[in-house]
């Protein structure tokens, strides 16, 4: 391996571990879907997330036509308190709610009709927000994922298939289980299932996009690659990122540019990508070049772990 090479899969590392030490005073994402108890979406649910260590905290969600809702904070930190409510269903309040960091975090909630039974107590609204029944058994399910319990994980999402092998969630929870250990094939079934049954949950693209790539299936991760350009660009450079990377490490250093320059063209301000293009420079000599990128990335992250290398 080059020099170069050392130096990246090297910093990388660092920064890896620097990505961790701060990993809790990140933010984070917990998004899903309101259900009735016939698991149909609600549209109009009010949600209220505070923060009892901050009263002055307050945000305030609704979720959409198709139930849907996102709720994004600054810090993955506090525990919060979350509470939904909507005319002629029970509202749910729930403490301790924390948001993972770094992570966009799936979880549906149930509401029961008002007419059903009493509205619950405080200490009963776990139980209620989980209807007791397949979407407390799916949210375990995402607990688990994203506590990278796989086994828990697995057995949660067959579950929630096995009590109804129509709902689509957990056919998305199973493929990334499968994605996670690289079972290819079986990821690649269950998120298309998902898709389906499903098909709001566009973020199932990046499970296919793994898929088809680790089935040697080339036209359709790319076909795949192309969609997810379209709706999150962001989100298609990680996934070409991490595999011009892959290729650059394993010393296939023109493939790695090409994928590297691909990038570029949607994403020009990637810093990182300036970077590693700038290293595929410096194995071919091409001193211009490398400088051009090198340079731009210390324009965009100059305090980024590899500026050192670079200013080098």
């Amino acid at each position: 391996m080059s020099q170069p090479a050392r130096r990246a899969i090297l910093h990388g590392l660092a920064f890896l571990l620097a990505a961790g030490a701060a990993h809790a005073q990140l933010p984070g994402t917990m998004f899903g879907q309101v259900f009735d108890d016939q698991g149909q979406p609600i549209a109009g649910v009010k949600i209220v997330l505070t923060n009892p260590e901050s009263p002055s905290f307050r945000q305030e969600e609704t979720t959409d036509d198709r139930g849907r809702y996102t709720v994004f904070v600054a810090s993955s930190l506090p525990a919060y308190t979350l509470q939904m409510s909507k005319e002629g269903f029970q509202p749910i309040s729930l403490n301790g709610v924390k948001i993972p960091a770094r992570q966009r975090t799936r979880r549906n909630f149930d509401l029961t009709p008002a007419a059903a039974a009493a509205a619950p107590t405080q200490q009963q609204g776990e139980e209620a927000a989980t209807g007791g029944g397949i979407v407390k058994i799916y949210n375990e399910g995402v607990l688990a994922l994203n506590a990278n319990d796989l086994v828990t994980a697995k057995a949660k999402f067959a579950e929630a298939i096995e009590k109804n092998s129509e709902y689509g969630q957990a056919y998305g929870g199973m493929a990334r289980v499968l994605w996670k250990e690289e079972a290819w094939q079986e990821a690649l079934d269950n998120a298309l299932k998902s898709l389906e049954l499903h098909p709001d949950d566009t973020e199932i693209h990046q499970v296919l996009y793994a898929a088809y790539s680790g089935l040697g299936q080339k036209d359709k991760a790319d076909e795949i690659l192309k969609r997810m350009q379209a709706d999150n660009p962001e989100k298609a450079g990680l996934n070409l990122f991490n595999q011009g990377a892959d290729l650059y490490n394993a010393g296939q250093v023109a493939e790695a540019k090409a994928i590297f320059e691909q990038i570029l063209q949607t994403q020009p301000d990637h810093a990182k990508t300036h970077y590693m293009l700038g290293l595929c420079y410096v194995g071919e000599d091409d001193k211009a070049k490398a400088k051009e990128h090198l340079g731009r990335f210390l324009e965009l992250a100059p305090d980024d772990p590899d500026a050192a290398t670079a200013q080098e």
